[in-house]
């Protein structure tokens, strides 16, 4: 099953590790460090078209034995509301 995340991209479920409230995870210094390295590595796809991003996704890759970050315009409350949805078909 895949997760609709925004702005015409989706997400395997099973590749889904978490997700976070974008304000939440830049307050603390640990998690902006993380995203500061990862956007270094080019780790981080933003999906939100130039928007300020909502949510934080962790998304396992595979291919590389690493992890992606994805920016959603879709709030933590949305992406909760459609994985429970999902979860009945």
């Amino acid at each position: 099953m895949y997760l609709h995340i925004g702005n015409g991209e989706t997400v395997r479920i099973r590749d889904l590790v978490a997700f976070f409230d974008f304000d939440s995870m830049t307050v603390a210094s640990i998690s902006r460090k993380y995203l500061s390295d990862a956007e270094k590595k080019k780790m981080i796809s933003d999906c939100t078209g130039g928007e300020i991003p909502r949510s934080v996704l962790l998304v396992s890759d595979k291919n590389k034995g690493d992890y992606r970050i994805l920016f959603s315009l879709l709030s933590t409350a949305a992406l909760r509301a459609r994985l429970e949805s999902g979860a009945d078909d």
